[in-house]
């Protein structure tokens, strides 16, 4: 299975309310701890195209109950990018793919940022 998503940067902002919505403690320090306004717009967009990807990955719809908050966003020590499951996706994952791996990729410039998951 795969997952693409891909955004423009600028619909993002940092706004503590979508951020608290959509976003675990650890994440929302991981983009507020950026340097400038537009590496802390580019992770916003980047947090939320990763949990699309992961979504669409996983076969989980807007109708699926799943929340963004079922997906956790982190890097391991060398920076490289993965995900934690919760909830729902962790149920659906666990359900259909335990025996595989997801993956995911992200690339992001200060205007575009696209993710891909990939369960194999």
């Amino acid at each position: 299975m795969i997952g693409i998503d891909i955004d423009e940067v600028e619909r993002f902002k940092e706004d503590d309310v979508f951020l608290n919505r959509i976003a675990f403690p650890q994440e929302i320090e991981h983009i507020k701890n950026a340097k400038c306004e537009s590496l802390r717009q580019q992770r916003i967009a980047s947090l939320w195209s990763v949990k699309e990807a992961v979504m669409k990955a996983l076969g989980l719809g807007k109708n699926s109950g799943v929340s963004f908050k079922d997906i956790m966003f982190c890097h391991d020590e060398s920076g490289k990018p993965y995900v934690e499951l919760f909830g729902k996706a962790k149920e659906k994952y666990e359900l259909l793919y335990i025996s595989k791996k997801l993956e995911i990729s992200l690339s992001h410039t200060p205007k575009m940022v696209v993710a891909v998951a990939v369960i194999i």
